[in-house]
């Protein structure tokens, strides 16, 4: 499966408007429930058929031409899976006229074999949200014969149901840049209200979650996060795109291959991830945020004193520096020279190392040098350290120092200028 598609990005592919190929046939109905049918696609609702559902059709049609580039489907199949939609706003109205008849109870959508069903949204963003996830589900099942273990099946719903719509021109797979751009989707917020709850979940816990009902949303957006993470990562890809090769089921076959190619450095993978979930916010992009502790670490010297310089790039995420440091060992940080970061109302101000106490993010001054200490014990949290202009510190346990500037991560972009940053090590 997935060949050409997982690699893609979460960028997507932005698909040119596709003409409908039928006329708009609505046929009101005596149970109060009108459809219509545009090619493919026929819609069963109860809601008022405004300009918003005359428009889904097309966006369908966008949605499965992307699909079809991205996963290698042969389009013309493609057109001949026809799929029934139930967009629900009164769901009495629908048990009453016997849509609902062997259909398994749910929250808010679900996709049985040529038919998905989803109950109105408090957006017009998350209503459309909740329609591509439904019809990825339906088009992986067309598609692959499955949507494998329901860590993927889920994840892979949420990456690609969260889209951009420009004037009428669809994107999938998308990270949204603000919150305004995707109401009542919330899944940062759930991100970040789950950790401060349970903490990080460990990646391998995520991909072997299964169907129960219980924190169906929490695992959703972790599932969802696993998947940007393993996607996009430059060492993890290609065991994803093995372990989802089709034909896919929906059993755990997929997550016991996964983990067992990546068994000989499944502590890396915990640590990237670690690092990873630390950054995954609003605006976050990958090619600049995402890490691999494997390959950085190579080679790195093991000494009991050290006294080097490193420069800190102010727009990219965790660096490294290039030591890997005892327990009990006295780290001293020494850090000079100035940069421009964004502040609120898209204002700009030089910082240095101290950062700017005009505006705070996670508690610490923007722009403000801190340290993220990651234990060679992988059962240890990331140690999140404020460095400033001069600190020292003991490490806690052995492993390494990574810096960067505090900063939301979709405003750390359009900085400029460089911190020289020198770590003395001692006994």
């Amino acid at each position: 499966m997935l060949k050409n598609a997982l690699r893609v990005g979460l960028l997507g592919w932005c698909c040119l408007m596709l003409s409908s190929t039928a006329s708009l046939a609505q046929v009101d109905s005596s149970n109060g429930i009108k459809n219509f049918t545009v090619g493919q696609w026929t819609i069963l609702t109860d809601l008022p058929i405004d300009q918003e559902l005359e428009s889904w059709p097309n966006l369908l049609d966008q949605a499965v031409a992307s699909w079809c580039q991205k996963w290698s489907i042969d389009p013309k199949s493609a057109k001949s899976w026809n799929l029934t939609i139930h967009c629900i706003g009164d769901r009495a109205l629908f048990q009453r006229a016997g849509l609902l008849e062997g259909v398994p109870a749910f929250e808010d959508g679900f996709q049985m074999a040529d038919r998905v069903f989803l109950v109105d949204q408090p957006s017009t963003y998350y209503r459309r949200h909740l329609l591509l996830h439904e019809l990825t589900h339906w088009i992986m099942y067309q598609a692959f014969g499955g949507g494998g273990s329901p860590w993927f099946m889920e994840g892979m719903a949420e990456v690609e149901g969260t889209h951009q719509l420009n004037n009428g021109v669809l994107t999938l797979a998308v990270i949204p840049n603000d919150p305004k751009e995707v109401p009542h989707w919330g899944r940062f917020k759930r991100l970040s209200d789950s950790i401060t709850k349970n903490g990080v979940p460990k990646f391998k816990h995520i991909v072997f979650y299964g169907n129960d009902r219980q924190d169906r949303m929490d695992r959703y957006c972790w599932s969802w996060a696993g998947c940007v993470f393993l996607r996009n990562h430059p060492l993890y890809f290609p065991y994803l795109e093995k372990a989802s090769a089709k034909p896919l089921d929906y059993s755990m076959r997929l997550s016991q291959q996964l983990e067992s190619s990546l068994l000989d450095r499944w502590d890396w993978v915990e640590r990237d991830w670690k690092l990873f979930v630390d950054e995954f916010d609003f605006g976050f992009q990958p090619k600049l945020n995402l890490l691999s502790m494997e390959q950085a670490t190579q080679g790195l010297p093991s000494q009991t004193r050290i006294d080097g310089t490193m420069q800190v790039d102010t727009v990219q995420s965790w660096q490294l520096a290039k030591m890997l440091f005892k327990q009990g060992q006295r780290i001293q940080i020494d850090a000079d020279g100035t940069y421009v970061v964004k502040v609120e109302n898209q204002d700009y101000w030089e910082s240095s190392a101290e950062g700017i106490t005009y505006q705070y993010h996670r508690h610490l001054p923007m722009g403000k040098l801190i340290g993220g200490f990651v234990s060679t014990d992988i059962e240890k949290p990331l140690e999140v350290i404020p460095l400033g202009k001069q600190c020292q510190f003991t490490a806690s346990t052995d492993g390494w120092l990574l810096l960067r500037i505090n900063e939301p991560v979709g405003q750390r972009q359009d900085n400029s200028g460089q911190l020289s940053v020198r770590i003395r090590v001692g006994d």
